[in-house]
């Protein structure tokens, strides 16, 4: 029996927003509503910017736009920027 040990698309993106308690539950709930978890997800205050950095794994590249585009029309948020990598399974980096 194979195993795919195909890659998955993972979407990143790190969302600059305004030091507010309510800019990361607001954030949050651009995922919330299409029934998504972040895989991964971090913020750091810098300066008078909240930095969220968040990884969404099986994310398209049409999908991570649309959410990107959401993201940016936020009032707080001040900068979206996207990008996304490739990410084996964990089974073919261990056979690897």
């Amino acid at each position: 029996m194979t195993q795919d040990h195909s890659a998955t698309r993972v979407a990143c993106f790190s969302v600059h927003a305004a030091v507010d308690p309510g800019a990361m539950p607001r954030v949050l709930e651009v995922f919330a509503k299409e029934s998504l978890t972040p895989t991964r997800w971090t913020s750091v205050v810098e300066g008078d910017q909240l930095v969220m950095d968040i990884q969404m794994a099986g994310l398209a590249e049409d999908r991570t736009d649309y959410f990107a585009r959401v993201l940016g029309r936020m009032p707080m948020v001040n900068v979206v920027l996207t990008s996304a990598k490739s990410v084996l399974p964990v089974e073919a980096v261990v056979a690897a």
